[in-house]
């Protein structure tokens, strides 16, 4: 579902408000992203979060994040839904 940036853009449903979500059958993670293309249509942007439970942000934080090429904002899950319901 996530191999490739085509193969995310095939899952978007079309409106804005609309993420897509993913977790395995044990519920140790959650990913929500949204994809979409830029005003000029040149690009695809997007926006992603996940939902780790404390362990697994550990590990993420010390192994994945020094290797990304951009910013991480992280906060508690809680304060997080607050923010994102509509």
């Amino acid at each position: 579902m996530i191999n490739t940036p085509h193969a995310l853009m095939c899952t978007m449903q079309g409106d804005e408000y609309v993420h897509v979500g993913i977790a395995p059958p044990d519920t140790s993670w959650y990913l929500r992203f949204y994809e979409t293309w830029d005003d000029e249509g040149q690009e695809m942007i997007g926006r992603f979060d996940f939902t780790l439970s404390v362990e697994m942000a550990n590990l993420f934080r010390e192994s994945v994040v020094p290797e990304l090429d951009f910013s991480v904002i992280e906060q508690a899950a809680d304060e997080y839904y607050k923010k994102i319901i509509v």
